[in-house]
């Protein structure tokens, strides 16, 4: 992307550059918002995206478009939105995608660090980032995986 975007080859994209090639990909953002990411993307403040600030500002991109992800399934499960999922808004989750033999107050202990027999989001972000751990985890995983494919304005 970024050797298709420095079109004269000079090993930095300009800001008509970084525009001409957001456009090429669809981008249909205000030329504001491009010098906003223009300028929060040049480190150096030389005018330029060099290659080592685009690979810095892309690993940023993708690092908060996965926060939004799990905010999203966080929220998915979080049912009345008191920043907390319950035992019973976990037995909701599993009720709408006929999960019967989830054992959910194993999942709640194996995560609960703080054990107040609630997830919190921090617990939450720890447990889905730990990966295959045990069979909680990756029960509750499957049931998020399988859930934000069916919630609303996922993709």
């Amino acid at each position: 992307m970024f050797t298709a975007m420095d079109t004269d080859n000079s090993g930095a994209i300009t800001f008509d550059e970084l525009k001409a090639g957001l456009r090429r990909y669809g981008s249909t953002m205000k030329d504001t918002k491009i010098k906003g990411l223009m300028d929060a993307a040049d480190i150096d403040n030389s005018g330029t995206i060099d290659y080592g600030e685009f690979i810095a500002a892309t690993v940023h991109l993708n690092k908060l478009e996965r926060e939004e992800h799990l905010v999203a399934a966080f929220r998915y499960f979080d049912k009345d939105g008191s920043g907390y999922i319950t035992v019973d808004e976990l037995q909701q989750a599993c009720a709408e995608h006929n999960m019967t033999d989830v054992l959910l107050e194993d999942i709640i202990r194996e995560v609960d660090q703080d054990n107040d027999g609630r997830i919190n989001y921090g617990e939450f972000v720890d447990m889905m980032k730990k990966g295959n751990g045990s069979i909680g985890r990756r029960t509750m995983r499957n049931s998020m995986n399988v859930s934000m494919k069916d919630a609303p304005g996922s993709h």
